[in-house]
C-alpha cells in the first residue's frame, strides 16, 4: 500500500488543504500543535471511521467550520497494483456519517458502515493492527523500555498479533466449559428427581393410562344403554305435548279472532268519545273567541293614544333638558360674580388700609385724593355685583319652580306610559289567543271530520262479551295442561342432556388419556434424542479438548520464532545506525533488550539515554518490518512520530541515512518532527503551519 494524496475538508485544524505524498523519506515538520500527527490520523479515519480516531466524533470536524459545511477527507492510495480513491464525510448538524470507495474508476462500496468493512476485509486488519504496523510513537518506544519484561512481553505478543492466537485459546477453553456444562445438564435431564430413568418412568405411566382407558370404556357402554331408555320415554312424551299444542294453537286462534271484534268495538267507542269531545271544546273556544273580539274593540283607538303620548313625553324632557340648562348657566354665573365680588372686595380692604399717603401699587404715584375715588369705585362695583347676584337668584328660583312643574308632569307621564303599555300587551296577549284558538279550531275541526268518516268506515261491530270471556277461560285451561306436558319434555330433555354431558365429558377424557399416552410416548422419543445429543456433545468436547492443546503447541511455536526473529531485524537495523559499533541486540526468554558490545551481551541500563531510544527504535521497526514480510509486504510505508528523543546531531543523521536505505522494505517513510534541522537530512519536507486563526495548511519543500 503506498499512499498518492489526500485532502482535508474541516478535519481537525485544517480547513482546505490538499497534498501529494512522495516517495523515499519525507520529514514532516512544524510547531507542536499543528496538527503534523493529525495528517495521518485523517488516513486512518477515511479508511476505518472514528473508531480510529482519537477524540469523540464531535470533535473531529473543525471547531470553526458552520454546521452547513461538511468535514471530509479523500484519500487515494495504490493497493496490489489498484488505485483506490476512498472518501469519508460528515455533514449536517447531527454530523451524518457517509463514505464510498472507487478501484480504477469504478464505484465498489457506498456508505460509512460498509467503507469500513470493505477496508478491513482489503487490508486483512482492523484499524488497530493498521497502527501497529504503519505507526511508531516515542511515547510507545519510552514504554516498551519503561515496563517490566512480563508487560514487555505481552505488548510486543500483541503487536505481532500473537493475542489473536491467545483469543482464539480462550475461546476454546470457553467452549470447552460450555460443552461440559451442557453434558452436565443434558445428562440430568435424562433422569428424574429420584435420579430413576426417565424412559423407564414414561413406559411405566403409559401402562397405567392404558388400565384406566379400559375402566373408562366400560362405564361409558352403560350410560349409553341408559341414554337409549330416557330417548324412548322423551319420545313419547314428544308426541302427546304435540297434541296438546295443536287444541292449544286452536283455541288461541279462536280467541284472536275475538280479540280483534273486541278491539274494533273498542276502537268505536273511543272515536264516539273524542267526536262528543271534540264538539264540545269547538263550542267553547267558539264562545271564547267572542268574548276576546269584543275586548279588542275597547282599545282601537291605542295606538293613537300611544303616539300623542310619545309626543307629550318627547316635549316634557326637552323642556326639562332646557331648564336644566339655564339653571347651571346661572349657577356657574353667580360663582363667578361671587369670585369678582371677593375679589373687589379685596382691593377695596387693601387701599383703605394704604391711606391717602401712600404710593399706588400700580403707577408708584401718591394716592392722595385718588385714595376715596377708588373706594367710591370699589364700593360701586360691588353693589352692581350684588344686584347682579340678587337677580340671579330671583331667576334661579323661577326656574326651580318650572323644573318642579314639569318633573311632576313627567312623573304623571311615567304612570301614564305604563298603563298604556300594560294595555298594548294586554292587545298582543288577545290577537295572539286569537290567531292561536282560530288555528286550533281549524285543527279541531278537521279532526271532528276524520273521526266522523273513521266512524263511518268502522260501521256496525257484532262483539259478545260473554262468548269472549269463555274462549278466554277454555285457552287458560289448555294452555296450562299444555305447559305441562312441556315442563316434563323439559325434565325429561335435562337427564336426557346430563347423559350427554356426562358421555361428552368421558369421551372427553378418554381423548385426554390418549393424548396423555401420546405424550409420554413423545417424552420417550425426546429423551431417546436426548440421549443421542448426548452422546454427540461428549464426542465434540474430545475433539475441543484435541483442538486445545494444537492450538497451545501452536502458540509455543511461535512465541519460541518471535524472539529470534525480532532479534535478527533489530541487529541489523542498530548495527547500520550505530556504524557498526554494536552488532547485535537481542530480547532474552524474559524479554529484556540486552546489547552485544565486543560480543558480551549487557543490559540496556548499562547505556546512554541516546542509544536505547536507539535499541527501542530497532525493536518497533522490527516489529513493523515483520507484520509488513507476514502481510505479503502490505504496506509499504511506515509513520515515525517524534522518535529522535535524545540522539545527537550524528545519530540522527545516520537514522535518516539507514531508513532511506530501507526503500526495499518501505518505499514511503514519513517522520514526525518539530525539529526543523531535519529538514536538512531528508528527501522531502512537508512543513505544517498554523495561521493566526487557528487554520493549519500543509507545503512541499
Amino acid at each position: 500500500m503506498i499512499l498518492k494524496s489526500i485532502r482535508l475538508k474541516n478535519f481537525r485544524k485544517f480547513k482546505d488543504s490538499y497534498v501529494e505524498f512522495p516517495d523515499g523519506v519525507t520529514g514532516v515538520v512544524g510547531l507542536n500543535g499543528v496538527g503534523k500527527s493529525t495528517l495521518f490520523e485523517a488516513v486512518a479515519w477515511t479508511l476505518y471511521g472514528s473508531v480510529a480516531a482519537r477524540t469523540s466524533t464531535e470533535q473531529i470536524k473543525r471547531e470553526d467550520a458552520a454546521s452547513s459545511e461538511p468535514c471530509r477527507v479523500e484519500l487515494d492510495f495504490i493497493f496490489d497494483d489498484d488505485a483506490y480513491h476512498v472518501v469519508r464525510e460528515m455533514s449536517g448538524k447531527n454530523l451524518s456519517a457517509s463514505g464510498s470507495a472507487t478501484v480504477n474508476g469504478k464505484l465498489v462500496v457506498n456508505g460509512a458502515e460498509g467503507l469500513s468493512k470493505f477496508i478491513q476485509k482489503k487490508l486483512g486488519m482492523d484499524w488497530k493492527s493498521f497502527y501497529t504496523s504503519i505507526f511508531a510513537k516515542q511515547k510507545e518506544l519510552n514504554t516498551l523500555s519503561s515496563m517490566n519484561p512480563s508487560e514487555r512481553r505481552q505488548l510486543i505478543l500483541r503487536m505481532l498479533g500473537i493475542n489473536a492466537v491467545d483469543e482464539i485459546i480462550s475461546q476454546i477453553r470457553s467452549d470447552i466449559k460450555e460443552k461440559k456444562n451442557l453434558i452436565e445438564t443434558l445428562a440430568g435431564n435424562l433422569v428424574d428427581e429420584h435420579g430413576q430413568n426417565k424412559i423407564l418412568a414414561f413406559k411405566k405411566e403409559i401402562e397405567r393410562q392404558q388400565e384406566k382407558q379400559k375402566e373408562r370404556m366400560h362405564r361409558m357402554e352403560e350410560q349409553k344403554k341408559h341414554h337409549q331408555k330416557i330417548q324412548k320415554e322423551f319420545l313419547n312424551i314428544k308426541k302427546d305435548c304435540e297434541t296438546k299444542k295443536i287444541t292449544y294453537e286452536k283455541l288461541l286462534k279462536e280467541s284472536g279472532q275475538l280479540e280483534e271484534k273486541k278491539s274494533i268495538f273498542e276502537k268505536k267507542q273511543r272515536v264516539e268519545n273524542d267526536i262528543r269531545s271534540l264538539e264540545k271544546t269547538l263550542h267553547e273556544r267558539k264562545e271564547s273567541l267572542e268574548k276576546l273580539k269584543k275586548n279588542l274593540l275597547l282599545v282601537k283607538n291605542l295606538d293613537k293614544e300611544l303616539q300623542d303620548f310619545d309626543k307629550q313625553q318627547e316635549k316634557n324632557t326637552s323642556s326639562i333638558q332646557t331648564l336644566i340648562q339655564k339653571k347651571q348657566q346661572n349657577v356657574t354665573l353667580a360663582a363667578r360674580i361671587g369670585e369678582e365680588i371677593k375679589e373687589l372686595t379685596a382691593k377695596k380692604r387693601s387701599i383703605e388700609k394704604m391711606g391717602p399717603q401712600a404710593k399706588c401699587p400700580t403707577c408708584e404715584r401718591i394716592l392722595g385724593d385718588q385714595q376715596k375715588k377708588l373706594i367710591v369705585t370699589f364700593t360701586e362695583d360691588i353693589e352692581k355685583k350684588n344686584h347682579e347676584t340678587h337677580r340671579l337668584n330671583e331667576e334661579q328660583n323661577k326656574l326651580q319652580i318650572e323644573y318642579d312643574r314639569f318633573s311632576r308632569e313627567k312623573q304623571a307621564l311615567q304612570k301614564k306610559n305604563m298603563f298604556l303599555r300594560s294595555r298594548a300587551v294586554e292587545r298582543e296577549k288577545s290577537q295572539s289567543t286569537i290567531r292561536h284558538t282560530t288555528a286550533e279550531m281549524e285543527r279541531e275541526k278537521q279532526q271532528l271530520e276524520q273521526k266522523k268518516k273513521d266512524l263511518k268506515t268502522l260501521g256496525v261491530v257484532d262483539f259478545d262479551e260473554k262468548q269472549y270471556k269463555l274462549i278466554r277461560i277454555q285457552v287458560n285451561d289448555c294452555y296450562k295442561l299444555y305447559q305441562g306436558t312441556l315442563e316434563k319434555l323439559d325434565e325429561i330433555k335435562e337427564k336426557q342432556q346430563k347423559i350427554t354431558i356426562e358421555l361428552k365429558e368421558q369421551e372427553g377424557e378418554k381423548k385426554l388419556i390418549d393424548q396423555q399416552i401420546k405424550t409420554y410416548e413423545q417424552n420417550i422419543e425426546d429423551q431417546q434424542r436426548l440421549e443421542k445429543k448426548l452422546e454427540n456433545e461428549r464426542t465434540e468436547a474430545q475433539h475441543y479438548s484435541m483442538l486445545s492443546e494444537v492450538m497451545e503447541s501452536f502458540r509455543t511455536y511461535l512465541i519460541s520464532q518471535i524472539r529470534p526473529m525480532l532479534s535478527a531485524h533489530a541487529s541489523e537495523l542498530f548495527d547500520e545506525l550505530t556504524d557498526g559499533k554494536y552488532s547485535q541486540i537481542e530480547l532474552d526468554e524474559d524479554y529484556d533488550l540486552l546489547i552485544y558490545d565486543h560480543g558480551v551481551a549487557y543490559t540496556i541500563e548499562r547505556f546512554s539515554g541516546g542509544e536505547e531510544d536507539l535499541a527501542n527504535l530497532c525493536i518497533r521497526l522490527a516489529i513493523s518490518e515483520i507484520i509488513t514480510e507476514r502481510a505479503g509486504s502490505v504496506f509499504q510505508f511506515v509513520i515515525l512520530d517524534e522518535i529522535f528523543g535524545s540522539q545527537d546531531q550524528i545519530r540522527k543523521q545516520n537514522i535518516i541515512k539507514t531508513l532511506n536505505g530501507f526503500s526495499s522494505k518501505f518505499k514511503q517513510i514519513f517522520l514526525i518532527t518539530h525539529v526543523e534541522d531535519i529538514k536538512h537530512f531528508t528527501e522531502h519536507t512537508m512543513m505544517i503551519s498554523e495561521d493566526e486563526t487557528g487554520i493549519s495548511s500543509i507545503k512541499i519543500e
